[in-house]
């Protein structure tokens, strides 16, 4: 066959082939963790997840105040560009307390590809002054907010000083499937699927009574007008169509 284009794929089982340039043997399909980390971003969003998973529920990374310059990371999991991590225990991270004013931190997940590291990292990023800092987001780097948290200068972190961020999909985001239908265009199309075939179709209403066509040996069609239960024990007839009606009784055509 000619015009057979290859296509990029993945996984298929490897073998052993022989290397010209070594001279030696060598398998022939050895996957990077990149290939899979794009293959997971195809069809899940980045952020926390949420539902049944170990019972994280709602509360998955949710930020909390714990008393003075402290805060608290609950369990939880979730995904950053197809890679995924896990937060097995609560954190308490203690913030830096600014020597005036006020200053929004930001409690961020970062994924780290690069070779040095290659990791999944929580931690606090400070802003500058009121502005939260900004989200690092590059070909190795790839940071989510699970939190704003105002740090003042006069008191501790109260509860209203932090603002979670999880559900927003800018920052951060709930998993979801990328994978989507348009339940209302298949319900729709469904619908116009019966009505094209309804004259076609032998119907029974709430009162028990059958209408529509049948078809009799020979491929000859008659009416069906008349109550479903005296249809059913009706008297057999003989000939090539026939009409049923209320009686036990037969019409020829």
């Amino acid at each position: 066959m000619s015009n057979i284009v290859t296509l990029k794929s993945f996984p298929f089982d490897s073998m052993e082939v022989l290397n010209e340039e070594s001279g030696r043997m060598e398998q022939d399909r050895l996957y990077e963790a990149e290939i899979f980390r794009k293959y997971f971003a195809k069809f899940l969003s980045n952020g926390v997840y949420f539902g049944h998973y170990k019972n994280y529920g709602d509360n998955s990374m949710k930020v909390t105040a714990d008393g003075g310059l402290n805060i608290k990371i609950a369990k939880g999991a979730g995904i950053i560009e197809g890679a995924d991590y896990e937060n097995e225990e609560e954190r308490i991270l203690t913030l830096e307390r600014p020597t005036s004013g006020n200053r929004i931190d930001r409690v961020v997940v970062k994924l780290d590809k690069t070779l040095a590291t290659r990791e999944t990292q929580l931690y606090v990023k400070q802003g500058s002054g009121t502005t939260p800092a900004n989200l690092q987001r590059d070909e190795n780097i790839y940071e989510i907010c699970l939190a704003e948290v105002t740090v003042k200068s006069t008191t501790n972190i109260a509860e209203t000083d932090i603002i979670d961020k999880r559900l927003n999909t800018d920052l951060c985001g709930v998993v979801t499937s990328l994978i989507s239908i348009d339940g209302e265009e298949l319900y729709q199309n469904f619908q116009d699927y019966i009505e094209s075939i309804k004259s076609n179709l032998m119907l029974k209403n709430q009162n028990n009574v059958c209408t529509g066509k049948i078809t009799a040996n020979g491929g000859f069609e008659g009416n069906l007008n008349g109550n479903a239960k005296t249809a059913e024990t009706a008297s057999s007839c003989s000939g090539n169509a026939v009409t049923a009606t209320t009686s036990n009784s037969c019409t020829r055509k």
